[in-house]
């Protein structure tokens, strides 16, 4: 145990701009930050973070988490909103408050997010079934003042660049329709999901180091340290403004290297009329 997270958890909330009516999305890995002093039962860990997190943002507030699906893509296996289970990889805070009774939780598999507190409707309800388009939650996060807060990782997990990409019109990403059934609470919904992936046959790999700097340069990100970790904290719209400027000056800027992208096939495909 590092120190009383009972204590210093807040008080880093604080410092890294989390205040109270906030609208939060939240990545994170909890082990990062070591194991409350005040607890001894490993059960009670993320209530614990919870309850700190919901004190933080007051009755106004809304927590948010992705809450993805991917098998729906991976097996063709349907997406109940209710009861379809969170990927393991996003971690037992995300699968903990996706849980919950009073969540409330996106239509697209890929792209869901489960939020509670005082907007969460506003943010992950009705029947919208776009990943990252302006009816998305994604959307809705920036158009509502929302903040990105990672806790005990980096932003690299930050699914959020993947709208910004769409936004921008980036020539590495497409929009794919699936076919499969998507539920809320058992009844379907009517539309079929549009979610934007990046091509498969071009070593595309992300790595957003380069773009954590460049929201550090323009202190748009803040940075605490709490326990053994830290915490990572900045608005969506300075994500979303930054990202722009920096596909504006390269489209692969959130990616290791340029795609492969092979002459003559798609998206270098070339043009369309046959020669004369």
């Amino acid at each position: 145990m590092h120190n009383d997270l009972l204590e210093t958890l807040p008080s880093a909330l604080v410092r890294v701009g989390i205040k109270t009516g906030d609208v939060v999305l939240i990545h994170s890995d909890m082990r990062a930050l070591g194991m409350p002093a005040s607890i001894s039962d490993a059960k009670e860990i993320l209530p614990f973070y919870l309850k700190t997190l919901q004190e933080a943002v007051g009755q106004g507030g809304t927590l948010a988490v992705p809450a993805y699906f991917y098998e729906y893509a991976r097996y063709g296996t349907p997406f109940d909103t209710e009861t379809s289970p969170v990927s393991l990889s996003l971690g037992s805070f995300s699968r903990y408050v996706a849980s919950l009774p009073d969540r409330v939780r996106s239509c697209n598999p890929l792209q869901s997010i489960a939020a509670i507190g005082a907007r969460a409707h506003e943010l992950a309800g009705d029947d919208s079934l776009s990943g990252y388009g302006v009816t998305s939650p994604w959307h809705r996060l920036r158009m509502m003042g929302g903040k990105i807060l990672f806790i005990g990782v980096t932003i690299q997990p930050m699914t959020y660049v993947h709208y910004i990409e769409q936004q921008y019109g980036v020539p590495h990403m497409y929009c794919k329709v699936f076919q499969t059934p998507v539920l809320r609470a058992g009844k379907q919904i009517f539309g079929s999901p549009v979610s934007s992936v990046r091509y498969l046959d071009f070593d595309i790999e992300y790595d957003l180091n380069n773009f954590e700097t460049k929201l550090i340069q323009h202190k748009q990100l803040e940075i605490a340290t709490v326990g053994q970790g830290t915490l990572r904290c900045a608005t969506a719209q300075d994500v979303f403004n930054t990202g722009i400027q920096c596909l504006d000056a390269n489209p692969y800027f959130f990616l290791k290297h340029p795609p492969a992208f092979v002459p003559g096939k798609i998206p270098c495909d070339g043009a369309t009329a046959p020669k004369n």
